[in-house]
């Protein structure tokens, strides 16, 4: 205990991670009831049932694990669907340790993995939610450790499979254009992202589920609801829904004017990537691509809050980030889990802005450095 303190504060934290999640797996919401309906028909239907391309509006990815859940037979249908994202949580925790190994050569890296478990968004999203952000997060980790370590093409197939469980995915896109720009990954390697799209839906294929289905998929998504923002704590929670048009047009405007001015200043500057900048410019696309965008969703700064702590052990003069995003999150979330008055998401739509400026002009001075 003397000698290696970090590692007995580790395992106590891991402890109370467990004792917290495990009071989470109580928790119920819409959300889980829908899923617990997709469990349900492939519980039905067993493994054939994934050749139905109908029954639920996820992809493959997931609905393999899904299945899987459903031959555990003395678990509970809210729990098993709950251990999907819950287990790629630890393997998001083992990415954390990894990237902060390489900068840490003492037990700091299990201490940052275990104050990942025990992140309040990243708990009750997956173990307390049953929401699946964690499963293509983890692999969006996974990408940036391999960029880090001079591995681009794994990057960029890890990436393929982070889109294949999840769209949201693509806000860590404008990250990988910039590496593309500043050369660290080559043009060729983004053929591994289609390349993984595609072997994983084949099962399902095998199995009798049409292709149509599967590329159909997220374009239904993108106008499955019309509104400026679900909760999210970004600017467009203020507009009232009744100026869906044209303000949605002019979200996506001011988004491609942003994107095109802030991939002009990575383009033009010369200064070497340091472990410290590619974490910020990874952390900005996370950020500011649900931050600029209407139709976001509570649960889309998912990547935000992780990316920032991976950033804080980088920059620890950003130590700060992590917490606020923790604030602004768990504000969205209240709005939907607790019933809490969509005004309280004004506070964290501000707190976002706050934090967005920050990390903004840390990444963008940074390229001076």
């Amino acid at each position: 205990m003397t000698k290696r303190p970090l590692v007995v504060l580790s395992v106590a934290l891991f402890a109370l991670m467990l004792f917290l999640r495990y009071e989470l797996l109580a928790m119920s919401n819409g959300d889980l009831l829908l899923i617990q309906e997709w469990y349900g028909f492939l519980a039905q239907h067993g493994i054939k049932g994934l050749a139905n391309g109908t029954f639920s509006n996820y992809p493959p990815a997931y609905l393999y694990f899904l299945w899987f859940t459903t031959l555990l037979k003395w678990i509970s249908p809210a729990v098993a669907i709950k251990l999907i994202p819950t287990a790629f949580d630890l393997l998001s925790a083992w990415m954390i340790y990894k990237i902060a190994r390489t900068k840490f050569p003492d037990d700091k890296p299990i201490l940052f993995a275990a104050i990942f478990l025990l992140l309040p968004t990243v708990m009750v999203n997956s173990t307390g939610w049953g929401q699946i952000d964690a499963t293509y997060t983890s692999f969006l980790l996974v990408c940036f450790y391999l960029i880090l370590t001079k591995r681009p093409f794994w990057a960029l197939a890890a990436f393929g499979a982070a889109f294949s469980f999840k769209a949201q995915a693509i806000f860590l896109l404008p990250f990988l254009g910039i590496m593309l720009l500043r050369k660290q990954v080559r043009w060729y390697d983004f053929f591994a992202i289609p390349i993984v799209y595609l072997i994983l839906p084949l099962p399902a294929m095998l199995l009798g589920r049409s292709w149509e289905s599967i590329i159909n998929l997220y374009v239904g998504q993108v106008g499955q609801f019309q509104d400026l923002s679900r909760n999210a704590p970004n600017l467009y929670v203020f507009i009232p829904n009744e100026y869906y048009h044209p303000m949605f047009e002019i979200g996506l405007g001011v988004f491609a004017v942003a994107m095109l001015v802030w991939a002009w200043i990575n383009w033009r500057a010369k200064s070497p990537i340091s472990p410290k900048q590619l974490a910020l410019t990874a952390l900005v696309s996370a950020a500011l691509v649900p931050f600029l965008l209407p139709k976001m969703h509570d649960r889309y700064f998912y990547q935000a809050d992780v990316f920032s702590l991976m950033t804080a052990m980088l920059a620890p003069e950003l130590w700060f980030v992590p917490i606020l995003f923790q604030v602004s999150s768990g504000i969205a979330y209240s709005a939907f889990l607790l019933g809490a008055h969509r005004a309280i998401v004004f506070i964290g739509a501000l707190v976002n802005t706050a934090l967005v400026i920050v990390i903004v002009r840390s990444q963008v001075r940074g390229l001076r450095e």
